[in-house]
């Protein structure tokens, strides 16, 4: 009922200053009626609507009451308002907002708007801290259900596991969403709102292995491109040559806690893990269930060995993001797979990004420094 009456306030406003007969106003120019607006009176200062929200910040300060204050209306006009409150006044000069201009593997250290989202401790992430965080999203009875984990690399296009979105290529297809700028899953009070893109293709790589999860890797292509903002830009890729072993990166994502019995996250999880290098991980792999004769592909890099430490179910797709010498995140790798979840001496599993480059040149149909800091 409020949303309909101020809807009627609104329009009959508008017809108001529509049907103005121009009455001239104050000496120092009075712009034209049709270019004043009914707004609160406390929004009007010096007969133009504030920009600045000068004297509204504190939101526990009571207004004074209207009598007890001069009306910076524009005089005579202030009777077309419908409301008692609403006085005519000058719209503020109109300001051309600059694009956005994104730039790959920036983290915002603190979280965008940290005075009131913060870390409670519990290895939460801040809002829009890892921009390049996705979620793949899929169509359940009309209602859109969280899948895997993915990661923005380029204005059109997602890396993600094979493994989570394979299914979603045969006859029975059903569509994906690509959500970017999530973090607290349950909540849409942000300061910036999360954006949801259709998939429009999906890639999956020609030799990948669904027993083995050998080059467990996809790309999804959205429909449009990606509106970049604070909160949603691109990770760097890799270049070959880079090693990360021996370096702590972070992983990211809302995957459960635990293995079996875990709840996913509400909001994102961030926990950081140290790569290790393929002999020490293969070697520490054959203490598990794998056995003595595993052989780790050369297409996986792993991570993390600590007690509880470690992706987990959910997280698959997501980023592992390493910090390198040229001051940016580089795409170390996609969560893959493990044994269990944070079990010590057991690593995480990732795909080795820089060992698909060609490849996802060839799927974009791009130059592959075009996925590096210009």
């Amino acid at each position: 009922m409020w949303l309909l009456l101020a809807t009627l306030g609104a329009a009959q406003c508008l017809a108001a200053l529509a049907q103005g007969d121009g009455v001239a106003g104050p000496e120092g120019g009075v712009p034209p009626l049709g270019d004043c607006v009914c707004v609160p009176y406390y929004q009007c200062k010096d007969g133009k609507v504030s920009e600045d929200g000068g004297g509204l910040l504190d939101a526990r300060r009571k207004l004074p009451p209207k009598e007890e204050i001069p009306l910076d209306g524009l005089g005579d006009r202030n009777q077309q308002c419908p409301g008692v409150d609403q006085v005519c006044c000058a719209e503020p000069s109109a300001v051309t907002e600059t694009p956005y201009v994104a730039s790959c593997g920036i983290r915002n250290d603190n979280g965008i708007n940290s005075r009131i989202l913060t870390k409670d401790g519990k290895g939460e992430a801040e809002f829009g801290e890892w921009p390049w965080q996705a979620a793949v999203l899929k169509y359940e009875s009309e209602i859109l259900k969280f899948e895997c984990g993915g990661t923005l690399i380029a204005s059109r296009y997602v890396l993600t596991v094979a493994h989570c979105v394979a299914r979603f290529t045969g006859a029975d297809r059903v569509p994906l969403k690509v959500r970017l700028g999530e973090w607290d899953t349950q909540s849409m009070k942000e300061f910036y709102p999360h954006e949801d893109y259709d998939v429009g293709n999906i890639y999956i790589h020609q030799y990948f292995r669904n027993s083995s999860l050998w080059n467990d890797i996809a790309l999804l292509e959205l429909t449009r491109p990606v509106s970049f903002a604070p909160h949603i830009s691109p990770i760097c890729l890799p270049k070959l040559e880079d090693a990360f072993e021996g370096s702590s990166c972070v992983v990211t994502g809302w995957g459960k806690d635990a293995y079996r019995t875990g709840k996913f996250a509400n909001i994102m999880k961030e926990v950081t893990v140290p790569v290790i290098d393929n002999p020490t991980c293969q070697n520490l792999l054959r203490q598990t269930r794998l056995g003595r004769y595993f052989r780790l592909h050369e297409g996986f890099i792993c991570a993390g060995t600590e007690d509880g430490v470690d992706s987990c179910k959910g997280d698959g797709g997501g980023p592992l993001s390493c910090y390198a010498a040229d001051g940016r995140y580089h795409l170390a790798g996609l969560v893959a797979w493990g044994i269990d979840c944070g079990t010590p001496d057991v690593p995480g599993v990732y795909m080795r990004v820089a060992k698909y480059l060609d490849w996802i040149s060839e799927v974009t149909r791009l130059p592959i420094s075009e996925f590096y800091p210009k």
